[in-house]
């Protein structure tokens, strides 16, 4: 047995996190860590890293020996390594540094540094998450996913302890599917070498296609521990949410009613540029769901920015019949266009802020009275949204960092929808967040395409686009590569299959040949 745990109980104040949890992984398998946000996942996780102190009572072994859980010299001596949500990256340093960081630089005779084998060894490593990327280049000019990747990565390369037991907190958040398909296949050859692998996971399908055993957590208990062969992602649903199963992420929305070519388009864009976009032409109309996907580096990461003033744009933004000039975010809002960002924590949450500053910072003029913000009035709006999505807080002023990862996603989704705009860009708007709050979002956005709000889903997760998009647009090489439209042949499968050019067709393959044959260019 690798990793014993028992009688683990954590509380902050009279909130009781973990109860009686009691957990096992063995060397050579990989034990999924599944829940909903707010089932403890995040402080077992915490007090296996050292980051908190368990209550009394707690029992912890590691090959039959007993170490001290909440020790991080402990856990890192035993071997434990881990990869958190925040990857622990500093953005400012290259990526060979970042892997560095904390172990020595391999050192010739001279005592001078072989930056040609660091960099070699650090390649390998980041090969084997399917990365290939300059490792000098810094980590802050890297997508999320390749960020996931070095951290990822850094974790692989600590094999001098010999056989680890590797946490990996949400690995796939922001990962499109080719990415994720590699880095399972990473974490199989773990699981080969021996390796014991602790996964955290809101992605069920990915759980059950790699997961050996399957732990469930719920309000902070074990509901469940399980082999994977066991249960279906019907039944592990009903696991973690303690009921029936939610809805199916089958289709069931009415499909936007078709136009004539772009006629009664609300966002049009013409031969956008900028970023990894490399000319791309497409419309949204009222009440319509347009989804786009692309594995990483084929434009999917710039689109957003590029439409709401994050990135300077060449081309035409044209949103309802106001052109949007190049990098001004405010006139992207008094166009409006609202958007929620991907990076929940680096773009969109003010941590030093509460819910209601927040929520009321996209426009915090519209309660001014006299020059004189209207407080109770400002508070009433805050707290009408906090019911409509049905927002889980302490308070309109709570601190957002005591708000799950989920309901700071609908404090996000509130800013944006309280502007009451044309057009709503969403960016990876479920990423890791639960299964509950995932379908709760859904019915927001399904809600805001039936009250004529153009919709732009930018997403890694096909389901999600097969779910709720009328057509889907894949993105290659910076180019818009094919075109999904709603139906039968309208699946996640497809989607994926269509990313990783498995199912190509003459437009998908003009684009990949016009992006090979202009690489390097801005």
């Amino acid at each position: 047995m690798t990793l014993q745990l028992r009688h683990v109980t954590k509380s902050f104040g009279e909130q009781t996190a973990l109860r009686d949890v009691d957990l096992s992984v063995d060397y050579g398998e990989v034990h999924a860590l599944v829940g909903q946000n707010g089932s403890g996942k995040s402080t077992l996780i915490k007090l296996l890293s050292g980051y908190h102190q368990p209550a009394p009572g707690a029992e912890a072994e590691l090959d039959g020996r007993p170490f001290q859980l909440g020790s991080t010299h402990a856990a890192r001596a035993a071997g434990l390594r881990f990869v958190h949500q925040d990857l622990a990256l500093v953005l400012q340093l290259s990526i060979l540094d970042n892997m560095m960081l904390g172990r020595p630089y391999p050192v010739g005779l001279a005592g001078r540094i072989r930056w040609r084998e660091a960099a070699d060894r650090a390649g390998g490593y980041l090969r084997r998450v399917g990365v290939d990327v300059d490792v000098r280049s810094p980590v802050g000019s890297l997508s999320m996913s390749e960020r996931t990747a070095v951290a990822i990565a850094r974790a692989l390369s600590d094999t001098g302890h010999g056989r680890l037991l590797i946490v990996l907190d949400e690995p796939t958040a922001a990962m499109p599917a080719g990415d994720v398909d590699r880095l399972l296949e990473s974490i199989g050859r773990l699981r080969a070498e021996g390796h014991g692998v602790l996964l955290v996971s809101h992605h069920l399908g990915e759980v059950l296609g790699i997961a050996d055993r399957i732990t469930v957590l719920r309000d902070g208990r074990v509901a469940a521990s399980v082999p994977s062969g066991d249960v279906d992602q019907r039944r592990l649903t009903e696991l973690i949410v303690g009921h029936s199963a939610l809805a199916s992420d089958a289709g069931t929305r009415q499909p936007a009613a078709q136009g004539d070519g772009d006629r009664g388009a609300v966002l049009r864009v013409r031969r956008l540029a900028g970023g990894r976009i490399r000319g791309l032409d497409f419309a949204v109309r009222a009440g319509e769901i347009v989804g786009v996907a692309g594995i990483t580096g084929s434009g999917r990461e710039s689109l957003a920015p590029l439409l709401t003033g994050g990135l300077p744009h060449r081309g035409e933004i044209e949103a309802a019949s106001s052109v949007l000039a190049p990098g001004r975010p405010r006139g992207v809002v008094a166009a409006g266009v609202a958007a929620v960002p991907g990076e929940r924590a680096r773009l969109g949450v003010f941590p030093n802020l509460g819910v209601r500053a927040n929520m009321t910072i996209s426009q915090p003029e519209r309660h001014r009275r006299w020059g004189r913000i209207v407080r109770s009035a400002e508070r009433d709006e805050v707290e009408t949204w906090i019911d409509r999505l049905g927002i889980v807080t302490q308070g309109p002023d709570a601190p957002m960092p005591t708000l799950s990862g989920g309901n700071q996603q609908k404090v996000l989704v509130a800013r944006a929808l309280r502007t009451r705009p044309k057009v709503l860009v969403l960016d990876d708007p479920t990423q890791g967040i639960d299964i509950g709050a995932r379908a709760q979002i859904h019915e927001v956005i399904e809600r805001c395409a039936a009250e004529g709000i153009a919709i732009l889903l930018v997403s890694t997760d096909s389901d999600e686009l097969a779910r709720l998009s009328d057509r889907v647009l894949i993105l290659a090489g910076g180019r818009l590569a094919r075109t999904l439209e709603r139906g039968p042949g309208l699946t996640a499968k497809s989607i994926d299959a269509s990313q990783l050019n498995t199912t190509q067709g003459p437009a998908f393959a003009a684009a990949t040949s016009r992006s090979e044959g202009t690489e390097g260019e801005s």
